[in-house]
């Protein structure tokens, strides 16, 4: 769509955000007791009072209820007509049905129920003459008005329409001709389940969209005219795959395993030593046995995965390097004579080279792996990094790399990184995540020099100005001034989590890969462990903001993974002190008094 078409459409940020409470809306069955304070719960109203209606009838009314005796009123209504539907399904999906929480009548704070009267607008509405129940359709639209505008205030609701229609009538006073169309529990929530509650438990599936769309008449899959809509809608839905991949991995990422980290900390209270005089050993190997949910955890098998990925702002003098250095560079981690690649071999760990946005053409070869999203990044000063199927895309990628890697066999994980122009992006990122000033978090990164950096800083303000990326959406902040090794990163923490394998998180491109990622799923954020703070001002910012703690501080600044492969020998060290060391009892060492 060209610009003189779209001079109407809201701002990238308000276009994401309607979109965001379109896909992210929830059918809510649990509720916290907490009230819905009175002034959001009138914005909910408004929104359904501005819904569109035929004829500008306005048919609704909204029944705000509050009262418990009513309702335990309409919860045994509920509860009469939901065995009752029972018997319209067989075994085993009659059992599956009465499994199910299908309503929140009495958890939720407020119940609201929607009414359309027909009598509105008189006997003659404008529009409703050929089709009477536009009425109703009207009304159906004030629902979906709520909802939405529900969810962008963070309430849950829930459609609870297993009522018989004249029980309810009389339990709410309603007039015989008034219909109540919707009754809504409204609250707030622990957590917005990241897909259908019915789809996730295997009751229906989300039909493709392809399936739904016909063109000039019913049934008809594709004229010529609408190819390249059906094009489009194919494309959308594969991006749509993509993200519910990624919403999948974050929803298996556990939390610590508690029972493991306390018989991990009882086993280092009897060993021989006083106790904590290991110090940060101690404490690294508890976080192990929480994260890999082994009291006694092994850390064996170690891999660093480099993501390369070219940056279109390179173009505004950003780096000391030009761009042809990313592909150079990648070649020599492939041959195994990068710093990365020496400081792994002394670890025990293998180096996984993945090509996800590298703007040269790479041959195949032994220890590369070709997943180009893209031929670099766009010109984050100019205009989105990314796009969103590019942004999707890579973050995919990286689950698919490290997810392979496990089922080699893994247990601890570093990330690494190869990108000419990569710092860039890097402190945008943080700029926007973390609200500090562009200044604040910018280094030299390949050795700029002082007018360089100016330059540099005055690049990365432009490109957050123009296109304002959302500190809120992690997700939105990658898109438009990340890049594709970051995303790429972002996918191997979340995929590494998912599967309770511990992340070292290296320096400055890495740590903007864990501050997305943690944005994107905060129970990622305890299997992250930083392995060193960098000499770039911004990885500090960055580690506060993540709650990190460095296991190293050696000034460096190369990137690559070189400093979370240091942090290999401590990380292995303190699980084998935990499992290796014996205690007072094996050693026949008396413990203290």
């Amino acid at each position: 769509m060209t610009s003189s078409f779209n001079a109407h459409a809201f701002p990238e940020a308000e276009r994401r955000g309607v979109y965001a409470a379109m896909y992210r809306r929830r059918d809510i069955r649990h509720f916290r007791p907490d009230p819905i304070p009175a002034e959001t719960l009138a914005n909910l109203l408004d929104a359904a009072h501005h819904a569109g209606s035929v004829g500008f009838m306005q048919p609704w009314n909204f029944i705000v209820i509050q009262d418990t005796a009513i309702k335990q009123r309409v919860k045994s209504l509920f509860e009469r007509e939901r065995l009752a539907a029972a018997q319209f399904f067989d075994e085993p999906r009659r059992s599956q049905y009465l499994s199910l929480k299908l309503e929140g009548i009495l958890e939720a704070p407020v119940n609201v129920c929607v009414t359309c009267d027909p009598t509105r607008a008189g006997p003659a509405v404008l529009g409703r003459n050929s089709i009477p129940e536009t009425d109703i359709y009207s009304t159906c639209c004030a629902v979906q008005n709520l909802w939405l505008a529900a969810r962008a205030e963070g309430v849950g609701m829930g459609w609870v329409s297993i009522l018989k229609v004249a029980h309810l009538r009389e339990i709410l006073g309603l007039p015989s001709h008034v219909i109540p169309v919707a009754y809504l529990c409204l609250g707030y929530v622990e957590e917005f389940p990241d897909g259908p509650v019915l789809e996730k438990v295997g009751w229906r599936k989300r039909m493709p969209l392809a399936e739904l769309v016909f063109f000039d008449r019913w049934g008809q899959r594709a004229t010529s005219a609408c190819a390249e809509l059906k094009t489009a809608i194919q494309q959308k839905e594969k991006g749509s795959s993509g993200m519910k991949r990624i919403l999948e991995t974050i929803s298996a990422i556990p939390p610590l395993d508690e029972a493991a980290m306390t018989a991990a900390r009882a086993r280092q209270d009897t060993l021989t030593k006083p106790p904590h005089s290991l110090g940060r050993l101690e404490e690294l190997s508890i976080q192990l046995a929480g994260i890999t949910g082994q009291p006694r955890p092994r850390v064996e098998r170690k891999a660093v995965i480099a993501m390369a990925g070219d940056h279109g702002v390179i173009a505004e003098g950003v780096s000391a390097y030009p761009a042809e250095v990313t592909p150079q560079m990648v070649l020599n981690f492939v041959r195994g004579g990068a710093a990365i690649n020496v400081l792994a071999r002394q670890a025990g760990a293998r180096v996984v080279v993945v090509d996800v946005g590298v703007a040269a053409d790479l041959d195949p070869q032994p220890g590369l792996e070709l997943r180009k999203v893209a031929r670099g990044t766009q010109n984050m000063a100019l205009g989105p990094a990314m796009t969103y199927e590019q942004t999707v895309r890579a973050i995919e990628v990286g689950i698919e790399i490290v997810e392979a890697e496990i089922a080699k066999g893994l247990d601890l994980v570093a990330t690494g990184d190869m990108g000419i122009g990569n710092t860039t992006p890097s402190a945008a990122i943080v700029a926007a995540i973390t609200g500090r000033s562009v200044a604040q978090v910018t280094g030299r990164g390949t050795g700029v020099d002082d007018a360089g950096l100016v330059r540099k800083v005055a690049v990365i303000e432009r490109a957050l100005a123009l296109n304002r990326p959302d500190p809120r959406d992690p997700f939105d902040v990658l898109m438009k001034v990340g890049g594709l090794e970051i995303a790429g990163l972002v996918g191997v923490i979340l995929g590494a989590a998912a599967h309770r394998v511990p992340v070292v998180v290296d320096g400055f491109i890495s740590g903007a890969a864990a501050l997305v990622a943690a944005g994107l799923a905060p129970q990622a954020k305890p299997f992250l462990i930083a392995g060193h703070q960098s000499v770039e001002i911004g990885h500090r910012v960055m580690l506060e903001h993540l709650g990190l703690r460095p296991l190293l501080d050696l000034d460096l600044r190369l990137g690559e993974g070189t400093g979370a492969a240091l942090a290999f020998h401590l990380i292995e060290a303190a699980a084998r002190i935990l499992d290796e060391m014996a205690t007072f009892g094996e050693a026949g060492v008396s413990d203290r008094q």
